[in-house]
């Protein structure tokens, strides 16, 4: 329970944080981009933790992290190459619809930085999970 608090307390910082970073934008961009490192750093463990919780129907860490298919979704994601392979993708793919004039130069400078803002939480999330384990400070 001590990495899911630390993540979230993690999560709401980097929020206020990206909040004041970005005072001149308008409301709800500050928000988007707060929610967007907010969820990069809480997404490593919503795809293992979470789509296990969902499959097995319980909260419980023993249960979920003896799951066979834990460590695959566990490597899947918290690995920051498949991360970046992702943002390449979702970079392309918004480049290429702002090239079609599908997507205005605002909407597309928007996307990237909330991708960069992600991967920032992943990061983050990785790092403090590297930190937090190789420390011991909870477990």
């Amino acid at each position: 329970m001590a990495g899911l608090l630390t993540h979230l307390g993690i999560s709401l910082l980097g929020f206020i944080i990206i909040c004041f970073i970005f005072y001149k934008t308008k409301l709800k961009n500050k928000i988007i981009y707060g929610l967007g490192f907010a969820f990069g750093n809480l997404a490593p463990d919503l795809i293992d933790f979470g789509v296990l919780s969902i499959k097995t129907g319980s909260l419980n860490p023993d249960k979920i992290m003896t799951n066979p298919l834990f460590h695959t979704l566990a490597l899947l994601g918290h690995t920051f190459s498949n991360w970046l392979i992702l943002a390449v993708i979702i970079m392309s793919i918004s480049w290429f619809l702002y090239e079609l004039k599908k997507i205005s130069k605002k909407t597309f400078v928007m996307i990237i930085i909330l991708i960069i803002l992600i991967l920032i939480g992943v990061i983050t999330h990785l790092k403090f999970d590297a930190m937090i384990i190789e420390t011991n400070h909870w477990i």
